[in-house]
């Protein structure tokens, strides 16, 4: 079964292969957490490589043959570049987008998590202070809404749970 998926994502992970390939992770509107192959993207010709960036909002056409999902498309819907102009808030959002990339099962839908990265990404590049606060807040709201927690904690209880969970450590958080 062949099939093109046209979907609006958050560009949450990538990852580079042999030769010109990359293997970008997605959080899509449509289809949840989406592990895609996107063949050629690093020639220097390919109109699709300045697009997924980390935590870009795109346009992305997606071609499913098999299993696996081929990037064939991309369009920049938005870069966040007031995130990306202060260290402080790339880290919050580089932690929260590791946390939530971590946390989402693959290829389930997840509207209620997609609505809320959209909305801390849109906090995030908004805020001038107490971007740790922000990070916080919807830290809980993460865990929460993908049933690992019932009960707001505090960053460092959220760092412990969170860790514990993925079997992984987090990246530290400099503010």
């Amino acid at each position: 079964m062949k099939r093109t998926i046209k979907t609006e994502a958050i560009v949450l992970r990538k990852k580079s292969l042999l030769n010109q390939d990359k293997i970008i992770t997605l959080f899509t509107k449509e289809l949840g957490k989406v592990i895609t192959f996107a063949k050629g993207i690093k020639k220097i010709t390919s109109r699709r490589l300045p697009h997924v960036q980390t935590a870009n909002l795109i346009n992305a056409v997606l071609y499913k043959k098999d299993s696996r999902f081929y990037l064939q498309e991309t369009n920049l819907l938005s870069g966040f570049s007031q995130i990306k102009k202060n260290p402080h808030k790339i880290q919050s959002l580089y932690q929260f987008l590791f946390v939530v990339e971590r946390l989402l099962p693959e290829n389930q839908l997840e509207t209620a998590v997609y609505k809320l990265v959209m909305k801390f990404l849109i906090e995030l590049s908004e805020t001038e202070s107490q971007m740790n606060l922000l990070l916080t807040t919807y830290l809980n709201k993460v865990l929460k809404l993908l049933g690992y927690s019932k009960e707001d904690k505090s960053y460092d209880e959220l760092r412990n749970a969170i860790e514990e969970i993925i079997h992984e450590k987090m990246p530290e958080l400099h503010i």
